[in-house]
């Protein structure tokens, strides 16, 4: 059939013809090919750009931490919480501190030089590095990152030792210092608690405690309420006999007779720690200690490794509802007591703080 001459004439003179759609697609690829192409390459840029690795990590943070305005004596506090093992976070310090001394910052001991901390933090993808130095009313931060997915197993292995606690007892009054003596022959367990002006013991039976004796601190012994201080020191021969270490005296009681308590003047020191052993896990000794001097917030006890130096790593740690009064002696090598005076109720608690064995 033929179509009409009008419709013809239309097509055939029409100034425009039909589209070719293949000039855009190729247009089109090659747009999405460079694009792909930059982002690949942006995406490489970064990853070249961060450290692969926590020594390289750590170098980083080091040579960030000396282009900081800072002195050229200071004091290096380095803190860990993250999963790394105590080596692997001992040999960190190491290249850090290599950094520093080979840009001629050097480190000192004492609380006169301004204080570059470090801390290595952990997130469910990064292990975080963040070092920062006083500055006027103010803090000079830095940050290194690296993925957990570059760490390897190796720096997240777990340590050999942890830390368990154990509430014993709370009160209201001011508890200075406490020790669990071994059990005694009938195998009734005691807790000896030292107060602002008497000695306390404590027998167990049936998972409470009761009092037992009471012996009342002479009165040459007393001190100011707000700074009262004190240690109890248990004798190895003698579970009965208790020294008691005050600001300038030393005192004496044996828990079998109903003597008093005998003070003398002396040149005490209050140890701020105990040392610990757990035959179990190997022959290592460890310090335990209290992290921080703060008296109206949560505190934290430590592990470290009796050979390690007093900044370096904890091996272990637990968080206690307030500040460490003390720690003090426990029943065995491997515990201790601590009093904590909780800052959410405002009571004094004793805790029973043990080693234990990781794996």
């Amino acid at each position: 059939m033929a179509r009409p001459a009008t419709l013809r004439r239309d097509v055939l003179n029409s100034r425009f013809s039909p589209v070719n759609e293949q000039p855009a697609w190729r247009i089109s690829i090659l747009a999405l090919t460079t694009a792909l192409f930059i982002s690949f390459f942006a995406v490489g840029n970064r990853l070249a750009a961060q450290p692969q690795t926590l020594e390289d990590c750590a170098e980083r943070l080091a040579r960030k931490a000396i282009a900081l305005p800072h002195e050229r004596h200071m004091s290096l506090v380095w803190t860990n919480h993250a999963a790394l093992s105590e080596q692997r976070v001992e040999n960190l310090r190491m290249i850090f501190v290599s950094r520093l001394e080979a840009a001629q910052v050097r480190l000192v001991q004492g609380e006169s030089a301004p204080a570059l901390h470090v801390s290595i933090e952990e997130t469910p993808s990064q292990i975080v590095f963040t070092a920062s130095v006083p500055a006027e009313g103010s803090s000079n931060v830095v940050i290194e990152e690296v993925a957990r997915a570059f760490v390897g197993s190796e720096a997240r292995a777990s340590n050999v030792i942890r830390l368990e606690k154990e509430l014993l007892w709370q009160q209201e009054t001011k508890i200075l210092g406490a020790a669990l003596p071994a059990s005694s022959a009938n195998g009734e367990k005691k807790m000896i608690l030292l107060t602002e002006d008497a000695l306390a013991v404590y027998g167990e039976a049936q998972g409470n405690w009761s009092l037992r004796i009471t012996k009342r601190l002479p009165p040459g012994a007393s001190q100011p309420q707000r700074s009262a201080r004190g240690q109890l020191l248990l004798a190895d021969e003698n579970i009965s006999q208790v020294g008691i270490l005050l600001p300038a005296k030393r005192c004496e009681t044996n828990l079998a007779d109903d003597l008093p308590i005998a003070c003398a003047a002396a040149n005490t020191e209050i140890h701020p720690g105990r040392l610990l052993v757990a035959p179990a896990c190997g022959a290592q000794t460890w310090w335990l200690r209290s992290d921080g001097t703060d008296w109206t917030s949560e505190d934290r006890l430590l592990l470290r490794n009796s050979g390690a130096a007093s900044n370096a790593a904890p091996s272990a740690e637990l968080s206690v509802p307030g500040p460490v009064f003390s720690i003090g002696a426990g029943a065995d090598v491997g515990s201790a007591t601590a009093v904590v005076r909780n800052v959410a109720t405002g009571n004094y608690e004793v805790y029973r703080v043990a080693l234990a064995c990781a794996n």
